[in-house]
């Protein structure tokens, strides 16, 4: 029974992995980077990208209440609702008065959510988020930040600014409203979507990494592209919690901005 339990979890994990099946994306103005580590077989966190049109595009991180199987049909569903593959399913993307696909606000997406948690799947489980539209044209910047860690901006000037308003995680309070967080990109910047198993990692004393070690690791980093940025972070983390099985699924996400020419 167990051997048939755990053939059944490894196929389910694969199943999850092909959820975030490009870990970079070239979006010609800027590329995403990706990283998603479930701590068991399977996990509750996601992260992803889709495009809204030529000009603009969606960042997301989630992370899901509880771990295994529940929380990991609960990123299967959200994957499906952020699917930039199923611009139709997608609970981001409207139709504009002109007829052309566009998009809700982060702050609206995240009301949305929160009503679809609430009134329609009505599941014991909540979610926190990280949302980001991003302008490729002019660097324009809105995110919404739901109960999620910070967002950080690594600016190509080398300085780290966090961002976000806190806010409460999506499913957990009806009518819930979301502040939206507006920022200014520059070609060279970087912005980071990383999920509370970075931030809340712990070392063998129980003190966590926190937002400032983040930032630091970021910094003492920053030569390195982003895709090995990521393994570096992944291996700084594995240093600082004494092993890399880690007590919380990690992911993240990292934006670089190049601007148009």
């Amino acid at each position: 029974l167990y051997d048939s339990l755990d053939r059944d979890l490894i196929e389910a994990r694969k199943l999850q992995q092909t959820l975030v099946r490009d870990r970079f994306r070239d979006f010609g103005a800027g590329t995403a980077s990706l990283m998603l580590r479930p701590s068991g077989h399977v996990g509750g966190d996601l992260v992803g990208s889709f495009e809204i049109d030529a000009n603009r595009i969606v960042l997301f991180g989630v992370d899901v209440s509880g771990h295994g199987v529940a929380s990991a049909m609960m990123t299967a569903r959200l994957a499906g609702l952020l699917s930039g593959a199923s611009p139709d399913q997608n609970i981001a993307l409207r139709i504009g008065a002109d007829g052309r696909r566009d998009a809700w606000s982060p702050a609206e997406v995240a009301q949305r959510l929160n009503r679809l948690m609430i009134d329609d799947l009505q599941v014991d489980q909540y979610f926190t988020l990280a949302y980001a539209e991003i302008n490729l044209a002019n660097g324009a910047c809105e995110l919404v930040q739901a109960g999620h860690p910070h967002p950080l901006l690594l600016r190509a000037t080398g300085g780290v600014e966090v961002l976000g308003r806190g806010g409460l995680p999506v499913g957990l309070i009806a009518d819930a409203r979301y502040q939206l967080t507006e920022v200014q990109l520059a070609p060279g910047d970087r912005l980071l979507l990383m999920s509370d198993g970075v931030t809340e990692c712990a070392n063998a004393s129980g003190a966590q990494l926190g937002t400032e070690g983040l930032a630091k690791i970021i910094i003492e980093n920053k030569s390195l592209k982003s895709p090995d940025l990521l393994e570096a972070l992944l291996w700084r983390l594995g240093r600082f919690a004494g092993g890399e099985d880690f007590q919380d699924d990690v992911s993240g996400l990292i934006f670089d901005y190049r601007g148009l020419p």
